[in-house]
């Protein structure tokens, strides 16, 4: 696996590989932009933490209301926080650039995937957590935070896919939404009757027809079919194999001899003909339920998405936001400790995390909580993510060394899904292109 390494020691630029580089809207998940950095400190506050966060949307408009809200109670006493929000396309690269001189912000968001980069210029919580806090998280999300003995993040929420499906088309089909698809076999049966009883699209891997969410399905279904990216030292792309190759081959069937939708991979079509009652099912994050429950008059509903063919095992892909501590040799033990327990209120005190921005909470007090129990997007998929994190259901994008959540890198799938490149050439090119990556960073 990758190796563990805290301390002093930068990663170097070519261990780095461009940073976090430019990553898509979809590659990091909820994260969608609006321009502006926001975020003031209250100078009369005895302790301000600085806290870097990338939220863009529904996410950043929560979680401002979060950090308002500890700033108006004042819960660990003369403690304030200055919010400093930085567009996705830019977070990853300044965060990297801040660490480098020595000058981070206190605490920061970093997805989980990102933390094999940056885990050098990160110091552990262990010292400043008391024994009793493991037991506060999920334990399969708390111990994903960990490297060897190192606790470098506190997990935030976790984010995983499942299938968004219409009932009305469900209805149209003769299809019962109340026993939506387990299987392949149940799968293929609905999008064929959908497509041949209506005048929607049966089914796209991922509303935005983006490299990076359909690699998120493509994790799911080759997980599934007990396939995986790489091998476990992390040194070797392993997509190429039977499991991976059935998935491009899908995703090529999909919009070819299936007919389930059109071969045009455009930007947001998907997304735009689910809104429009135009496109039965679809696969995405968490998030979405929050962007769908908005839509007035809207229905929709969603399922575990194991529907992979030669299923072997259920597994959804999933990411999951963190909080880490930078590296700062100019902040001292006192702040340090301010500034984790700040982490800690954030993640275990927010159940609007989940309740408005429709992430899974890590903490279990919150995941536990009325608010979200009561919400209405527990019903709907926040109970069915539950149940996949419980069951340690979760398969992880690795944190690799190398940038793994460029879009670029995946563009060979959008290219087999618009018939642009055969499914064997386009993983081949895929597996070429990821594995010069690893050798850069070997």
């Amino acid at each position: 696996m990758v190796t563990t390494g805290v301390g002093n020691n930068t990663l170097s630029r070519r261990q780095f590989l461009g940073g976090a580089g430019v990553v898509g809207t979809a590659g990091l998940a909820g994260c969608n932009s609006y321009n502006g950095i926001v975020g003031q400190a209250k100078k009369s506050a005895k302790t301000t933490i600085q806290f870097w966060t990338l939220f863009g949307g529904g996410d950043g408009a929560t979680m401002a209301s979060i950090v308002d809200r500890f700033n108006e109670q004042q819960p660990l006493g003369d403690v304030w926080i200055e919010r400093q929000r930085i567009p996705w396309n830019r977070y990853y690269t300044k965060l990297y650039t801040a660490l480098v001189a020595d000058k981070g912000p206190d605490i920061a968001i970093m997805h989980q995937a990102l933390m094999g980069r940056f885990q050098r210029m990160l110091v552990p919580f262990n010292k400043y957590l008391s024994e009793s806090t493991e037991k506060k998280y999920v334990s399969t999300l708390w111990n994903r935070m960990r490297f060897g003995d190192d606790q470098l993040a506190l997990p935030l929420d976790a984010h995983p896919i499942g299938v968004y499906y219409n009932p009305k088309i469900f209805e149209k089909a003769g299809l019962d939404p109340q026993s939506p698809p387990t299987n392949f076999r149940e799968f293929k049966k609905a999008c064929n009757m959908i497509v041949n009883k209506t005048n929607a699209h049966a089914f796209a891997p991922t509303p935005y027809l983006d490299p990076i969410g359909m690699l998120r399905t493509f994790i799911a279904f080759t997980h599934q079919r007990g396939g995986e990216l790489f091998n476990d030292s992390l040194t070797k792309a392993t997509f190429d194999d039977k499991a991976g190759m059935r998935v491009a081959e899908l995703f090529s069937d999909i919009t070819g001899k299936y007919g389930w939708d059109i071969p045009n991979a455009s930007e947001n079509r998907a997304d735009i003909a689910f809104q429009d009652n135009k496109l039965a099912m679809t696969i995405n994050g968490t998030w979405y339920a929050a962007v769908l429950e908005s839509l007035e008059g809207f229905e929709w509903s969603m399922f575990k998405p194991f529907v992979a063919p030669g299923k072997k095992q259920g597994y959804t892909e999933s990411g999951s936001h963190t909080i880490v501590l930078p590296r700062n040799p100019n902040r001292n033990e006192q702040k340090t400790q301010a500034a984790v327990n700040v982490a800690e209120w954030i993640t275990q005190k927010n159940p609007v995390w989940g309740t408005r921005a429709g992430h899974l909470p890590a903490a279990t007090d919150a995941l536990n909580s009325q608010a979200l129990r009561n919400s209405p997007l527990w019903p709907k998929s926040l109970a069915k993510f539950s149940e996949m994190a419980n069951d340690d259901q979760f398969a992880y994008l690795p944190r690799t060394p190398f940038n793994v959540n460029n879009d670029s890198t995946w563009s060979f799938f959008p290219d087999i899904y618009a018939h642009n490149v055969p499914p064997q050439k386009g993983i081949q090119r895929g597996v070429n292109s990821i594995q010069k990556l690893i050798n850069d960073v070997n």
